[in-house]
């Protein structure tokens, strides 16, 4: 079928189409078993990307049929970079040994999520201190309201150089569906923290946030 289609094999990506009957409504592929032959696949690339010293941790499908997710052990950013380099390549590789074709474009298929490719950051010291996590005392929630603090002062300030690092087709193709960073440079704290700085705005004690872990609703 994908030799079938010269825009996918020369674009990675159909130019022309209509969107099937059912396609990602309600993120319902998310929660199905990964298909026989795409577990063989994520398999192999597990086991070659631990080969070349890169374990991966996650493995499992994502919203869109077809569309499915495995990243890295948490590393350096730049290296972690280097390993979904490192992982496209091992895939398209191993993939074609069994007959399939991985289409990391980020939009593959119009209106359908595509390839992520992106890489989460946070901000430490190197004796391990994470600036963005809340912390269990009250230096280290201290240190987590501040660091939450400059960073939206950062984005505030700096938005449009923060946007040309990330403003390029691959990721205008990705906008505005699951995952994906909007047309706009925003930060999203969390409900709770949220709701903390409300509080200090109006006057509520600085140190006054405390992480809470909650069941979610399912009905």
């Amino acid at each position: 079928l994908y030799k079938a289609r010269p825009d996918l094999v020369n674009c990675g990506r159909t130019l022309f189409g209509k969107l099937p009957t059912r396609h990602q409504q309600g993120d319902l592929n998310y929660f199905q078993p990964i298909p026989g032959r795409v577990q063989e696949l994520l398999d192999i690339a597990q086991a070659e990307m631990l080969k070349i010293g890169c374990p991966m941790a996650v493995k499992h499908n994502e919203v869109a049929p077809g569309q499915h997710e495995m990243s890295p052990v948490f590393r350096t950013a730049n290296v972690s970079c280097d390993s979904n380099v490192c992982f496209m390549e091992v895939m398209n590789r191993e993939a074609a040994k069994l007959g399939l074709q991985v289409l990391f474009h980020e939009k593959p298929f119009a209106g359908i999520n595509g390839s992520g490719k992106h890489a989460n950051w946070s901000i430490g010291t190197d004796t391990g201190l994470n600036f963005f996590y809340p912390g269990k005392n009250e230096a280290g929630a201290k240190l987590y309201v501040t660091a939450i603090a400059c960073l939206a002062y950062g984005l505030a300030q700096y938005n449009e150089m923060v946007r040309c690092t990330v403003a390029h087709s691959g990721n205008d193709h990705r906008l505005g569906a699951q995952e994906a960073p909007p047309a706009i440079i925003s930060l999203y704290p969390g409900q709770g923290f949220e709701q903390h700085v409300e509080s200090i705005v109006n006057g509520g004690d600085l140190l006054g946030y405390k992480a809470e872990k909650k069941k979610q609703a399912t009905g």
